[in-house]
């Protein structure tokens, strides 16, 4: 990566991160709020790091539509390649999903730690009440899958306009719905919840290679996307 990459990359992480600023403390309060007042086994059950992942599926993928229907055509403007464009919000976004999921496990870990009796049903995730390590790359790979396809509908109305952008929609959905089928994750199921299949779910090792497969597939997508996309300068 050239020194431009570098500048883009650290540009749109400080910008997306003073979004976190704001995102991960509205999210904690929602979070503490909900578990106090409603007195239900069921979202007694939900740890700080499920809660925040479900939520950070959608602000992932509010960000990867940003990143192209406004940084790509200012970046442009400004003299940056699209090459260095591509690198930049890419390692940017990996940057800010480590944060969201790193800063919420360690604080996760925090409550764990003082025992409080409102959060005694803890289950850490649907991969088991101790799986720190597989819960924190799961949710890292899963939102940053949501990214891309945020990223990927904001470059087919972009480049294609309003049919190819409808198009770029339904491939997102896609891509969206082969993931879930790997995970027993309670993320949003366009397809696969109108379909109602019972796929059993595979082992969590091949959930996490399916899912690198599925997030490289559609980086490739991406960026072919970016270098095919036309910007009106002026």
């Amino acid at each position: 990566m050239n020194e431009i990459g570098k500048k883009v990359t650290v540009d749109l992480y400080l910008v997306q991160m003073k979004w976190v600023a704001w995102y991960l403390p509205i999210v904690y309060v929602c979070y503490f709020a909900i578990v106090w007042f409603l007195n239900e086994p069921e979202i007694r059950s939900i740890s700080l790091l499920t809660f925040t992942f479900q939520t950070a599926t959608i602000f992932m993928l509010v960000c990867g539509i940003i990143s192209s229907s406004a940084f790509l055509r200012m970046y442009i403007k400004h003299g940056v390649t699209r090459k260095s464009y591509f690198q930049g919000a890419l390692i940017s976004s990996i940057g800010l999903a480590i944060t969201i999921i790193g800063i919420t496990a360690i604080l996760t870990w925090v409550i764990s730690l003082l025992k409080m009796n409102l959060l005694t049903e803890v289950v850490l995730s649907p991969l088991g009440i101790n799986s720190w390590l597989l819960t924190s790359i799961s949710y890292f790979i899963v939102i940053m899958i949501y990214f891309l396809t945020g990223w990927l509908i904001g470059l087919g109305f972009l480049r294609y306009g309003g049919s190819g952008g409808f198009v770029s929609i339904v491939i997102a959905l896609i891509i969206v719905s082969l993931n879930d089928l790997l995970w027993a994750f309670n993320t949003p199921k366009p397809i696969m919840g109108l379909l109602n299949l019972n796929i059993p779910v595979p082992h969590v090792a091949i959930a996490i290679v399916g899912s690198i497969v599925i997030a490289v597939i559609s980086t490739i997508i991406v960026h072919e996307i970016v270098k095919e996309t036309p910007i009106k300068i002026g």
